[in-house]
C-alpha cells in the first residue's frame, strides 16, 4: 500500500506550479468567452452608469478587470473562481441589488457570468493602455502574418539534408546551440503512434520496431490507418465547436450530428485536400452558379452537404424569445469560426466596434455576417415553439431507400411489441389495484361488525409491492416506446444537419454595440478589405456569398489560410506552433519562431496539392521531431520553453488518449467506427414532452461504453456517465472554438487517477489478463509492463513489484484493515501503472 501512496504522490509532486501562479494568464479561448459573451452585455447594459467618468454610480466602474476585483462602496464586484461570492452575480440574479435596473436580463446570459467568474474573470482590458496598444488598429503593412509569403529556401548546414532541420539548425548554430540526439527506438515509435493514432504500440510492435526500425515504413502504415482519421479529426472537432446537443440550457438532441463528425474522420482519412475541405464546410450545400459560358456544375453530394454542419452545429440557445437577436448571435458565431479556425484571426471583436489592434473594421465584420445573414442555420420548430437547426434531406440511391423502408418496418415491429408489453404491465397494475381496494371494503366491513381488524397486512403489502412492481415496468416500456417514436420519425430518414441559402441574399445592418435591436448603417456584403487579395471574388446575383467565400479563403494569394493550418499540424505533432498563439495571428498574439520556416512550409503545403497526410509525413521524418526530450548539451534555463527546438517537448496525453489508451491496454477497446452516438434508445435518456431534451444522468449502453472516446456522445453542459473522469483532463468546452487546448496539472487529477471507476475497472481488466496469462508472479509483473508500458521491467522494477503485491497479500493473510486478496493485490498493481507518468506522458 506504501508503494502506491509513493506513487501518488510521485505523481501530484509532478505539478508544474508556474502554472498555479500564472493563473491570470488566460487562455485564448477563456478571453474569447469574455470578448462574445460577457464584454456585450457589459457594453449595452452596464456601462452608461458605471464607467470612467463623472456619471459613475456607487463608485463602481466596469471597465476593465482592476475596476471589477477593486469594486464600489459596497466591496469587490467580484471574487474570482467564486461565483456566488461575487456581489456582481448577486445584483445580475435580483438577491441584493438589482442590476440592470430596467429588468432582470435572461438566464442563460447570467450563466455566462457565473461560468465566467467560475474560471477566474478572464479579461484583456486594463486602465490604462497597454503597451503594445496603439492608438487605433495596426496599419495591415505592419502585421507579419498579412504579408504574401516569403519565397526562401532552405539555409545550407553541414549535416543537415532535410529541409526542416535546415532551417531549424541553423537558427541554432547562430544562437551557438547543439540539437538532442535522437530518441531511443521505443520512446519513438511510442511518440509516433500517439501523435498520429492517439493510441500507443502494443508491446509486439514494439518489439519488431526495434529488430527492424524500419521507421518511414511505419509512418506509412500509421498514415494509412483508419486510426489516423479518428486522432486527427479530434483536433478539427475542437476547432468546429461540435457537439451531440444543441443548446446550452436545455440538451435538444441534435441526433444527426454525428454524420459531420464521420465526415471529417473520412476527410483525414482520405487525405481530402484542405482547400476542398473548406470549400465543401463554407458552401457545400450550393450548386455552383452558373456563369457566362459555362454551365451549371454538379449538384451538391450527401457528403459536401453533411459538410457544412461546420457552420450548422453549435451551441444555439434555441429556447430563447428573443430570436431577432439569436438569429444574429448565430451569425456572430459562424464569422467567428470561419475567422478563427480558417484565418486564425479574432473577427469577433470587431462586432460591437473597430478592432482594437488588427486591420478589421467594424464595416468589414459586417459585411461578412451579411454571408451569413443570407444562410439559413435555424429553420422549423420544436413542437410549434422553439427553432431549430435546419435538417436537409441528403440524396438517396435506391438501396438507400430500401434499407429506410426496413428501418421502418424494423421500427413498427418494435413499436407494436413495446406497445403489448406496456399495455400487459397496465393491466397487471389495475389488477392488483383492484384487488387492494377489494381487500381495503373488506378489512372495513369486518372493522364494522367485530372489534378486532380482520385485513390481513400481509397480503395487502404484497399486493402493494406486486403493483409498484408492475408499474415500475410499465414505466419503463412507455419511456421506451416514447424513444421509438422519435427514433422512427428521426431516423429512418436520411437527414444532416446542415445549411441553405435563404430565399434571398440579406446585407447586413451594423448592430449598434451588438444589439440585434439598434441598427445603423446597412453594410454591403463582401470581405475584409485589408486581407489580401485585394481582388476580392465578385457576388453573384441570388446568392450567399459563401461559395466566393469559399474561393477567397482557398485563394493562394490569401497570406493567412495556409500559414495558419501549416502551423496547427506544428502544434499538434511539437506541442506548440511556430506560432504559439494558434488561433491569433493579429497584433496580440506571437510571432513565429521561425517565420522562414513557416512561410516555407505553407508554400510547398500548397504545392503539394494541400495535403495534410504529406505534411505530417514531412514533419515526422525529420530529425528534429525525431530527437529526444533530453538534451545534456544545452541548459534548461537558456530557453526553457524550448523555442528554439533543440529537444523535443515532452507532454501529457490529452484526455481522449488517456482514456483510449487505458481501454486499449486492457484489452476492451471497441474498434467499431462511425455512426450514431446518442444513446436515445436507452430508457430514461430522452424526456419526449416539451423540446424531447436529453435526461440528466444520461447511461451509455454497454455496447457503447468501451469504443474509441471520439465515437462516444458529447453535451454541451454537463458530461456524459462514461466522459466525467475526462472533465479532470482538460477536455476543451464544446461550446467554444478551441484550437490550443488548456493544459493543467492540478493535484486533483491524481484523485480521479486513483478513485475513477473507469480506471479502476480498466486495471481489474488487466488484472484478469495477467493472472490467467500464469501463475507466476514475475511472469506476471512482465506481462503487466508489456502490456501497458510496452516494455520489459527492469531487474529493479520486477522486485519493486513483487515486493508491492507481496506486501497487500501478506496484509491479507494476517487479516489487517487494509487487506486485499490475490485479484485486488495485481489490480492494485495494474493501476500503479496506470496512473504512472510513463504512462500518461509522451515522451
Amino acid at each position: 500500500m506504501s508503494r502506491l501512496v509513493l506513487l501518488l504522490l510521485a505523481l501530484t509532486c509532478s505539478t508544474s506550479w508556474a502554472q498555479a501562479e500564472d493563473a491570470r494568464e488566460f487562455s485564448q479561448a477563456q478571453l474569447a468567452f469574455f470578448e462574445t459573451k460577457i464584454r456585450p452585455v457589459l457594453v449595452e447594459q452596464c456601462l452608461a452608469c458605471h464607467s470612467n467618468d463623472d456619471k459613475q454610480k456607487g463608485g463602481l466602474s466596469l471597465t476593465s478587470r482592476t475596476g471589477l476585483l477593486s469594486g464600489g462602496e459596497s466591496g469587490p464586484a467580484i471574487v474570482p473562481g467564486k461565483p456566488d461570492a461575487s456581489l456582481l452575480l448577486e445584483a445580475l440574479r435580483y438577491e441584493s441589488y438589482e442590476m440592470p435596473p430596467k429588468g432582470k436580463l435572461p438566464d442563460h446570459i447570467i450563466d455566462d457570468f457565473a461560468k465566467w467568474i467560475a474560471m477566474g474573470a478572464p479579461d484583456p482590458r486594463v486602465e490604462s493602455a497597454p503597451a503594445k496598444k496603439a492608438e487605433h488598429a495596426i496599419d495591415a503593412t505592419q502585421l507579419w502574418s498579412l504579408q504574401p509569403l516569403s519565397v526562401i529556401e532552405p539555409p545550407e548546414v553541414d549535416g543537415a539534408s532535410d529541409s526542416i532541420d535546415r532551417f531549424i539548425r541553423e537558427r541554432l548554430r547562430r544562437e551557438g546551440l547543439q540539437p538532442a540526439d535522437p530518441a531511443p527506438p521505443r520512446v519513438l515509435l511510442r511518440r509516433l503512434y500517439l501523435d498520429l493514432t492517439g493510441l500507443p504500440p502494443t508491446a509486439e510492435e514494439v518489439a519488431a520496431f526495434e529488430q527492424h526500425p524500419d521507421f518511414e515504413a511505419v509512418v506509412d502504415r500509421l498514415l494509412d490507418s483508419p486510426e489516423f482519421g479518428e486522432r486527427w479529426a479530434r483536433h478539427w472537432l475542437d476547432l468546429s465547436g461540435y457537439a451531440d446537443t444543441i443548446g446550452v440550457g436545455r440538451s435538444i438532441p441534435a441526433l444527426e450530428a454525428w454524420r459531420y463528425r464521420d465526415y471529417v474522420i473520412d476527410a483525414f482519412n482520405s487525405d481530402k485536400r484542405f482547400d476542398e475541405f473548406i470549400r465543401q464546410q463554407v458552401a457545400g450545400d450550393i450548386q455552383v452558379p452558373s456563369a457566362p459560358g459555362i454551365p451549371l456544375g454538379p449538384e451538391p453530394t450527401a457528403e459536401s452537404i453533411v459538410a457544412t454542419g461546420f457552420l450548422a452545429i453549435g451551441p444555439w440557445e434555441l429556447v430563447g424569445g428573443d430570436k431577432v437577436q439569436l438569429r444574429m448571435d448565430v451569425v456572430d458565431r459562424q464569422v467567428n469560426r470561419v475567422g478563427k479556425a480558417f484565418l486564425g484571426m479574432t473577427l469577433e471583436c470587431a462586432r460591437c466596434h473597430d478592432h482594437k489592434f488588427d486591420p478589421v473594421s467594424q464595416r468589414d465584420y459586417y459585411a461578412l455576417a451579411g454571408l451569413f445573414r443570407s444562410t439559413v442555420t435555424l429553420n422549423g420548430r420544436i413542437n410549434g415553439v422553439f427553432s431549430a437547426i435546419n435538417q436537409t434531406p441528403l440524396p438517396e440511391s435506391t438501396d438507400d431507400l430500401l434499407a429506410r423502408a426496413e428501418r421502418v418496418r424494423a421500427y413498427e415491429s418494435e413499436l407494436e411489441e413495446e406497445t403489448r408489453l406496456r399495455d400487459e404491465a397496465n393491466r397487471k397494475a389495475d389488477e392488483f389495484k383492484k384487488q387492494i381496494a377489494r381487500l381495503f371494503e373488506t378489512s372495513s366491513e369486518a372493522a364494522d361488525t367485530e372489534s378486532q381488524p380482520t385485513s390481513d397486512e400481509t397480503t395487502k403489502a404484497d399486493l402493494e409491492k406486486q403493483r409498484d412492481a408492475a408499474t415500475v415496468v410499465a414505466k419503463k416500456h412507455s419511456d421506451r416506446l416514447a424513444a421509438l417514436k422519435y427514433l422512427k420519425h428521426h431516423r429512418t430518414r436520411s437527414l444532416a444537419l446542415a445549411v441553405m441559402d435563404g430565399p434571398e441574399p440579406e446585407d447586413s445592418h451594423i448592430n449598434i454595440r451588438g444589439n440585434a435591436h439598434q441598427l445603423g448603417e446597412l453594410v454591403p456584403r463582401g470581405f475584409p478589405v485589408e486581407i489580401a487579395p485585394k481582388d476580392k471574388p465578385a457576388l453573384t446575383r441570388g446568392g450567399s456569398g459563401r461559395v466566393q467565400l469559399a474561393e477567397w479563403l482557398t485563394d493562394p494569394r490569401n497570406p493567412l489560410t495556409a500559414r495558419v493550418w501549416v502551423n496547427r499540424v506544428w502544434h499538434h505533432l511539437f506541442g506548440a506552433g511556430l506560432v504559439r498563439t494558434v488561433d491569433n495571428f493579429g497584433f496580440t498574439g506571437e510571432a513565429p519562431s521561425h517565420p522562414e520556416l513557416l512561410d516555407y512550409l505553407a508554400s510547398e503545403f500548397m504545392k503539394n496539392g494541400w495535403s495534410t497526410k504529406q505534411l505530417v509525413r514531412r514533419i515526422v521524418l525529420s530529425r528534429t521531431w525525431r530527437q529526444s526530450s533530453v538534451n545534456p548539451r544545452v541548459a534548461v534555463d537558456f530557453d526553457p520553453e524550448n523555442r528554439l527546438l533543440a529537444r523535443a517537448n515532452r507532454r501529457r496525453l490529452e484526455a481522449e488518449v488517456i482514456r483510449d489508451s487505458m481501454l486499449l491496454a486492457s484489452g476492451q477497446l471497441d474498434r467499431t467506427r462511425g455512426g450514431p452516438s446518442l444513446p436515445v434508445d436507452v430508457p430514461g435518456n430522452l424526456n419526449p414532452g416539451g423540446t424531447g431534451n436529453m435526461s440528466d444522468g444520461i447511461r451509455l449502453p454497454d455496447s457503447m461504453k468501451f469504443r474509441r472516446t471520439i465515437y462516444l456522445p458529447q453535451k454541451r453542459k454537463g458530461p456524459f456517465e462514461a466522459l466525467d473522469f475526462l472533465d479532470a483532463f482538460d477536455l476543451p468546452d464544446p461550446n467554444q472554438e478551441t484550437g490550443r487546448r488548456n493544459v493543467t496539472t492540478v493535484p486533483t487529477q491524481a484523485l480521479y487517477l486513483l478513485n475513477s471507476p473507469f480506471v479502476q475497472q480498466c486495471a481489474n481488466a488487466v488484472a484478469d489478463r495477467v493472472t490467467q496469462h500464469s501463475s507466476s508472479p514475475r511472469d506476471r509483473v512482465i506481462h503487466a509492463y508489456r502490456g501497458i508500458l510496452g516494455r520489459q521491467p527492469t531487474n529493479s522494477e520486477a522486485d519493486d513489484a513483487l515486493a508491492f503485491v507481496g506486501e497487500l497479500q501478506s496484509a491479507s493473510e494476517n487479516g489487517s484493515a487494509t487487506s486485499v486478496d490475490e485479484s485486488l493485490a495485481w489490480s492494485r498493481l495494474s493501476q500503479s501503472l496506470l496512473i504512472s507518468n510513463e504512462f500518461l506522458f509522451r515522451e
